[in-house]
């Protein structure tokens, strides 16, 4: 995953690897083409649900979905919740933050 990709462009780069249509990918999550066109084109972020179907539409991992989304996976964040001490040390420590 690029860094600078955002959730619709690689849900479109994912889409189109697999030669599927905006209607394709629609209906295989139960949802219009129009909601699918919107989303890769960021105008709409879908629900972590219809993310978690669309990434086993195109068979692609769900958490890097996720943090294409700008959203933190799941587990992750019951880990931090189980440890916020170490959360803290962790994101405090993490090169990318603070700089």
């Amino acid at each position: 995953m690029k860094g600078s990709e955002t959730l619709g462009q690689r849900i479109r780069s994912e889409r189109l690897s697999r030669s599927m249509t905006q209607r394709d990918l629609a209906e295989k999550v139960s949802v219009g083409a129009p909601h699918i066109s919107k989303i890769e084109a960021g105008r709409e972020s879908p629900s972590d649900d219809l993310l978690r179907s669309i990434a086993e539409a195109l068979d692609c991992d769900f958490e890097e979905l996720l943090l294409a989304a700008r959203r933190m996976p799941p587990d992750m964040m019951e880990t931090f919740a189980l440890d916020p001490r170490g959360a803290l040390r962790f994101l405090r420590g993490w090169k990318g933050l603070g700089s």
